[in-house]
C-alpha cells in the first residue's frame, strides 16, 4: 500500500508542477508523463553488467538504460525515447541509440540519459592506458550447453604512463586482435568442442559438443610490445539438450515447427534450420535455433548444402533432376572426424553425420526429393514469326514447310531451346493430313499440304502451348 501511495504522490506532484508551468513547459511535461505511462517505468539506471565507466581512447561502446516497472520488481532494457547527452566540453560523442565513440585523447566526462522526467548520469573516464593482457573470460561466470552460443565480454589489464593498472572490459579495437586457443581439459589436446568468433566488436563462444575445455586469449601487449597468452580459463559445456529437429527456416514457432515440404526443383533452394529443445534449470524447457552450432551432412551429390551468411539457416540446392538425397544434422560428438574441418565456418560434411552412440549427441534427418525444373512459359516461333499461345496467326503466303522453334523459360529465370528435346511432344489437333503433316525425322518441322487452319499442341514438363496458324 505504501508503494502505491508513493507512486500516486509522485504522479500528483508532476501534475501540480504541470499546472504551475507555462504553456511550453506544460507541453513538455505532458510528453514526459506520456513517456513514463506508455512504458510503465518508474525509475531508470545503468545496469552494472552492461556498463563500463572506463573507456579506452578511440574505441566504441554501446550504452543501455534499464527501467524498473511500476511493480518495483520487474526490469526491462529501454529501447526508445531515451535522450543521450555528454558534458558540454566532451570530445567524445554519443548518438541517440546509445552508441558511444571515445575521443583520441584522455578526458573525464559525464554521460546523461533522460527518459521522460527521469534522469540518470554516469561519470566516464576516457583512458589512454595501454592494453597489457586478458585477465578474465567474462565479467561474470556463465553456463552454456552444446550447440548454444554465448556472448563473452573479456576483462583486461591496462597500464597507464605512470605504471598504474586499470582493469576493465576489453576495448572494441583490441577485441578484434585476440587469437583464442581452446583445449580439452582431460588430455590438453586441441578442442573441437567449441570455437570463439568476433564479429562487429561482439565476441561469442560457440559450443559444438559437451565437455570441459580450457580457453586462453593470445594477443599483442601494447604496453610491453610482446605477445602475451592469458592464464587458463576453465569452462564447462553442458548437455541439457532434450531433442533436435529440422524445420523450415521461415517458421517462427519453434515449438511446433517442422519441414512442411522436402521437394525442391533442380537449381532451386530450400531453406532449413535445426531447432534444439533444452531443459532449463527451473525444470521448464525452451527451444533455440541451433543451426550454426549443429553439424550437417548430405549423403550424395544430388543436392548440396551451405550456410547462409548469418549462419542461422541452411540452404539446400537441388543438383540432379528426379533424384533424392538425405540431409542429416547432429548436435554433439559425432562419429565422423573433423580434423580437417574449419569449425569456425560451420560444420558441413559431404556424407551423413551420425552420433557416436554416447549420450552427448542427438541427431535428426530428412529425405530431400529433387524434381524437374518447372517451366514458367514458352517462347515459340513459326518460320521466324513470333507466336502467342492459342492465338491465331495468319501467314502472308503459303510456305512449303512450317518450322517451329521452341524455347522453354524456366522458373529459375534461365531459358533453353528444346525444339528437338526428346521429352517434348508435338500433336496436330487441327488440319492433320489436309493442311499440314509431320515431316519424317524432323522434330518441329511440318509439311504444308493446303490452305486452312492448323493447330499444333506442344507439351513439355506438364506445360503446353497451342500453335494456331491460318495458312492461305
Amino acid at each position: 500500500m505504501f508503494f502505491k501511495e508513493a507512486i500516486t504522490l509522485f504522479i500528483s506532484g508532476l501534475f501540480l508542477l504541470l499546472v504551475a508551468c507555462g504553456d511550453e513547459d506544460k507541453e513538455a511535461n505532458l510528453i514526459n508523463l506520456h513517456t513514463l505511462a506508455s512504458q510503465d517505468i518508474i525509475s531508470i539506471h545503468f545496469p552494472a553488467d552492461l556498463t563500463e565507466n572506463i573507456i579506452s581512447t578511440n574505441s566504441e561502446f554501446n550504452f543501455v538504460i534499464q527501467g524498473v516497472k511500476s511493480n518495483n520488481t520487474d526490469t526491462t532494457i529501454i529501447t526508445r525515447d531515451i535522450v543521450w547527452s555528454l558534458s558540454d566540453h566532451a570530445l567524445s560523442t554519443i548518438d541517440q541509440q546509445g552508441h558511444f565513440l571515445a575521443s583520441n585523447t584522455a578526458e573525464l566526462i559525464t554521460l546523461t540519459a533522460q527518459f521522460g522526467p527521469l534522469i540518470e548520469t554516469l561519470d566516464l573516464k576516457i583512458s589512454d592506458a595501454k592494453f597489457d593482457e586478458v585477465l578474465q573470460l567474462n565479467k561474470q561466470n556463465f553456463n552454456t550447453d552444446m550447440c548454444q552460443s554465448q556472448e563473452i565480454k573479456p576483462i583486461a589489464r591496462y597500464i597507464d604512463k605512470d605504471g598504474n593498472e586499470e582493469i576493465h572490459q576489453l576495448d572494441s579495437n583490441t577485441i578484434n586482435t585476440i587469437t583464442w586457443l581452446i583445449r580439452n581439459q582431460e588430455d590438453n589436446s586441441t578442442s573441437q568442442r567449441a570455437h570463439i568468433k568476433t564479429l562487429g566488436n561482439q565476441t561469442n563462444l560457440h559450443a559444438l559438443a559437451a565437455g570441459d575445455i580450457i580457453i586462453q586469449a593470445k594477443a599483442l601487449s601494447i604496453f610491453t610490445g610482446t605477445e602475451k597468452t592469458s592464464t587458463d580459463f576453465n569452462q564447462n559445456i553442458g548437455n541439457n539438450l532434450n531433442s533436435i529437429k529440422v524445420c523450415n527456416s521461415d517458421d517462427s514457432n519453434l515449438s511446433s515447427c517442422n519441414v512442411t515440404s522436402t521437394n525442391i526443383e533442380k537449381d532451386k533452394t530450400l531453406s532449413l534450420m535445426s531447432v534444439g529443445n533444452y531443459q532449463a534449470s527451473d525444470g521448464s524447457s525452451f527451444n533455440l535455433n541451433i543451426s550454426q552450432n549443429s553439424k550437417w551432412g548430405i549423403n550424395n551429390t544430388n543436392a548440396s548444402i551451405a550456410f547462409f551468411s548469418d549462419f542461422q539457416n541452411l540452404s539446400i540446392l537441388g543438383n540432379t533432376e528426379s533424384s533424392t538425397a538425405t540431409l542429416t544434422v547432429a548436435c554433439g560428438t559425432i562419429t565422423q572426424s573433423l580434423s580437417t574441418t574449419d569449425i569456425t565456418q560451420g560444420v558441413i560434411l559431404d556424407d551423413n553425420v551420425s552420433c557416436d552412440g554416447g549420450i552427448n549427441c542427438m541427431g535428426a534427418s530428412t529425405a530431400i526429393t529433387i524434381s524437374q525444373l518447372s517451366v514458367s512459359s514458352f517462347t515459340v516461333s513459326a518460320n521466324n514469326i513470333d507466336l502467342t499461345d492459342n492465338t491465331s496467326e495468319t501467314l502472308s503466303s503459303r510456305p512449303d514447310e512450317i518450322t517451329l522453334e521452341v524455347i522453354a523459360n524456366f522458373t529459375d529465370s534461365t531459358s533453353k531451346t528444346i525444339t528437338t528435346d526428346s521429352k517434348l511432344s508435338y500433336s496436330i489437333t487441327a488440319g492433320d493430313d489436309d493442311v499440314i503433316e509431320d515431316k519424317a525425322d524432323s522434330s518441329g518441322v511440318f509439311t504444308v499440304l493446303g490452305n486452312g487452319t492448323a493447330k499444333i499442341e506442344i507439351n513439355y514438363r506438364s506445360e503446353s502451348f497451342i500453335v494456331y496458324l491460318e495458312i492461305p
